[in-house]
């Protein structure tokens, strides 16, 4: 049914005469609303298109231009909500209690910073601090969001909060914020944030953050400015997202990496970073797999990995690159001690880098600083060509391995001595069926291989979706393609292996 009018009266009519399966319909035009809209359960609201239906928000009371409270089966689509510069639209859609909504091919803009949280531009959200009424099981795909909360502490485009699991944000467009793009905090578990682009992140300039124990998020295929963090949150994946700003603003870092058990591959950082891949904070760091990111340009460290209490260990390290981190480019944390390509500082063992490079740097290629730090593998790895050493410290090592590396044209060549581990890494291996297809499950089997004691833990990458530590995982491919399985493997006393196998899914 047609809406008949351009307010929030004859919104409201066609949506208080529509019935389960129906679509209310706005036709092109200019509505003025002074009433948060509330469509019902069941029902389509469809617009003629986000550059032809256009909702402009002129409420009397404080609050959202568009409302899924307690709504089930939503689909909202091809329309424009415009806050019209108003502090009265304190988020441009909200939701709570909710599931299985559809939210595209809208155009959310123009909130602007209020006394409230926020504005955001779509916010789900369960109740603080138990996470009932969350909102799950949704979609928000081919969206802009842009202009929201500029000057706002925590005005951004896309929030899951509060328990507010297994949705995803797909293909979507955020322009101008106070923070940034797309957020999922306390316990908003399962979600894929897949091929959106982040731009004018104000702020901190968080381009995506999962925080507080968000387990099992895919992150992959994004464009964002500045930020990916995983904070405090286990069994995730960034994979093929480009982190890249080149207007002179320096902000945190490329990727953070908090938690257990996470993958970050196939990664490139390259302008706008002070650092371009950090692990921090008091959490357990744990049993992680980075491979084939490329850091490029961060105007203080190309990495930074620092325990702290929590600790940092078996971390495995593939085919990662850390160039031309620049000495005196743009304000810098730490003037004197910027432009190294790989930094260690503090509470960090059983770290292993396999055919990793560090090269074109101001300074040192690697730094390895701070106490308790020991148990560090290097294997067939590229140190070359920065201006300072090749590697500075460790300090009070029982254990350090240089494995065919190839070191030159640093401003000093030298290798700090190594110290033989007790026993070789294991070896990893699996098998798994020639042909793979489409929603058969793969099922493959690992065989490891440990000259000392047993295997205390394995992580699997599948080139897509969320990793395992099963011994016998079980996976899905639902789009053809081919894809990097890899195995890592570690024994009790931290040492790891890796096997990587290339496949192809066919339809």
């Amino acid at each position: 049914m047609a809406v008949a009018g351009c307010d929030s009266t004859a919104i409201g009519a066609a949506i208080d005469q529509s019935r389960s399966g129906d679509t209310v319909y706005l036709p092109a035009g200019r509505y003025s609303v002074s009433q948060t809209i509330r469509p019902k359960s069941n029902t389509v609201l469809k617009g003629a298109g986000p550059g032809q239906t256009v909702v402009v928000c002129a409420l009397s009371e404080p609050g959202s231009i568009l409302s899924l409270a307690g709504r089930e089966n939503v689909e909202v689509s091809d329309l424009t909500l415009d806050g019209n510069g108003d502090a009265k639209a304190l988020q441009g859609i909200s939701a709570g209690n909710a599931r299985k909504l559809n939210l595209h091919h809208l155009v959310i803009r123009h909130l602007v910073k209020g006394g409230g949280f926020g504005p955001h531009g779509i916010l789900f959200s369960g109740e603080n601090p138990t996470g009932r009424g969350s909102v799950t099981d949704s979609r928000i795909a081919d969206c802009v969001l842009e202009s929201i909360g500029l000057g706002a502490e925590f005005g951004c485009g896309i929030r899951f909060s509060w328990g507010s699991s297994r949705n995803q944000v797909l293909r979507t467009a955020i322009r101008d914020t106070g923070r940034g793009g797309i957020f999922a905090d306390n316990g908003s578990t399962d979600v894929l944030i897949q091929s959106n682009t982040v731009s004018g992140s104000g702020g901190e300039g968080l381009g995506i953050e999962v925080w507080g124990g968000c387990d099992r998020a895919v992150i992959e295929d994004n464009r964002i400015d500045h930020w990916l963090s995983f904070g405090g949150c286990d069994y995730g994946a960034a994979r093929r997202n480009v982190v890249s700003d080149k207007s002179g603003a320096y902000k945190f870092c490329g990727i953070e990496a908090i938690g257990s058990y996470l993958v970050i591959t196939d990664n490139v950082v390259d302008g706008g970073q002070k650092i371009g891949l950090s692990v921090s904070g008091s959490q357990p760091k744990r049993y992680c797999f980075w491979a084939r990111n490329t850091i490029r340009g961060c105007n203080q460290w190309g990495a930074q990995l620092q325990g702290e209490s929590g600790g940092m260990a078996y971390h495995y390290f593939h085919q990662c690159r850390f160039l031309s981190t620049p000495v005196g480019l743009g304000p810098v944390w730490y003037p004197g001690d910027e432009g190294h390509g790989f930094r260690v500082n503090g509470d960090v063992c059983h770290v292993t880098l396999e055919e990793c490079e560090s090269s074109g740097n101001g300074r040192l290629g690697l730094q390895l600083g701070g106490s308790r730090v020991d148990a560090l593998c290097f294997r067939r790895c590229t140190i070359r060509d920065n201006r300072g050493a090749a590697v500075r410290g460790p300090q009070g090592y029982t254990a350090l391995e240089w494995t065919d590396c190839s070191v030159e044209g640093n401003g000093d060549d030298r290798l700090p001595p190594a110290k033989a581990f007790s026993h070789p890494a294991p070896e990893a291996v699996f098998e798994l069926r020639r042909e793979i297809r489409c929603g058969e499950p793969v099922e493959p089997i690992g065989r490891c291989r440990v000259a000392h004691g047993q295997i205390a833990a394995l992580l699997w990458d599948f080139g897509e979706g969320v990793p395992s530590k099963e011994l016998r995982p079980r996976h899905l491919y639902d789009r053809p393609g081919r894809y990097r399985i890899t195995l890592i493997a570690w024994d009790e006393a931290g040492r790891a292996g890796r096997a990587t196998k290339e496949i192809e899914v066919k339809r």
